[in-house]
């Protein structure tokens, strides 16, 4: 079997599970005896807006680069809906199907990626599958998360003109999809600079900062509606649970889908059986300090727990700062 991956690229210009997970599952699928390639949104480029795909290779799987794709947002938000919307390279989609002919295009974001891959796909009859490995479609910035808490106004978009505001500018966006970036991500002074942001991002301290209002709520309904219109391109829809399941059927009316855990493999179940103090419980968290990860809420419902023992709860975690006896 043919299978044709869309995520947002290789390692180490992109990182974090789900990138993770796509190579992993790459890999297997290779092993396995399928063809496989990945096409992912690289370089925007600040004045050329022509589309063109650039063939590679990375670690003998096929990569196709598409120079002019759409903006990548990642998790910081959209202040300019009407720019992640345009449609463009429908020839250039047309001339790569034609010649790798993939039985399945499987989609693992819709950042950067034009409607235009998508009807193209259909047009010639290629079983199209995504993955839901977040909530984009839903919210912009990703987690439908807001000051520690779901937000209330997710259904009517209400508060996303307002929560939008610290997103990236285009000119911060072509930066880190060109070229220079990618060659410069993991030098000292750039992962440096990266560490600060996200530190500052993942705590809240960027959160709602910038100037006035970004789009009004029917800006923001119109890019929901474009993303369920993607969605339903869709022969079937991939859920890592059924939690993400409910929370997609919420709020769009989907094709067929399946619920499959999401792994990889190289998790190995290193668990030992060991005695524990029975007046003190100690629990380690490995994850970023936002609170989309449900860190701080599994916290409070620990001490909770840990009051009416009558006992103590020790919580680490990578913020030194955050690690303390409770």
């Amino acid at each position: 079997m043919k299978i044709l991956h869309y995520a947002l690229g290789f390692p180490p210009y992109r990182t974090g599970g789900s990138t993770k997970f796509c190579l992993d599952l790459l890999g297997q699928q290779k092993e396995d005896g399928h063809q496989v390639a990945l096409i992912w949104p690289g370089r925007m480029g600040f004045f050329r807006r022509r589309v063109s795909i650039k063939a590679g290779e990375y670690c003998q799987i096929q990569s196709y680069e598409i120079c002019g794709p759409l903006p990548v947002p990642y998790d910081e938000g959209i202040s300019q809906c009407h720019l992640f919307t345009e449609d463009a390279g429908r020839e250039v989609y047309k001339r790569l199907l034609e010649d790798l002919r993939p039985d399945v295009l499987h989609v693992h974001t819709f950042m950067g990626l034009h409607r235009s891959f998508l009807e193209t796909a259909k047009e010639m009859g290629i079983r199209c599958v995504f993955t839901a490995h977040d909530h984009f479609p839903i919210c912009p910035k990703v987690t439908m998360v807001r000051h520690g808490q779901v937000c209330p106004s997710v259904g009517g978009c209400s508060d996303c003109g307002e929560c939008n505001r610290g997103a990236l500018s285009m000119a911060r966006i072509k930066i880190l999809q060109s070229v220079f970036y990618r060659n410069f991500k993991e030098t000292a002074i750039v992962c440096r600079l990266r560490e600060h942001h996200r530190d500052r991002y993942l705590r809240g301290d960027v959160s709602d900062k910038g100037d006035g209002v970004v789009g009004t709520a029917e800006d923001h309904k119109r890019l929901r509606r474009y993303y369920h219109s993607l969605l339903k391109k869709m022969d079937m829809i991939h859920y890592n649970s059924t939690v993400t399941r409910s929370v997609y059927e919420r709020y769009f009316h989907l094709p067929h889908s399946v619920v499959i855990g999401l792994s990889h493999k190289d998790i190995q179940d290193r668990r030992k059986r060991k005695e524990f103090s029975p007046d003190r419980l100690r629990l380690s968290y490995l994850g970023p300090q936002g609170e989309a990860k449900g860190f701080f809420c599994s916290r409070r419902h620990l001490i909770d727990c840990g009051r009416r023992a009558n006992g103590l709860v020790w919580i680490s975690t990578l913020d030194r700062q955050r690690c303390r006896l409770i």
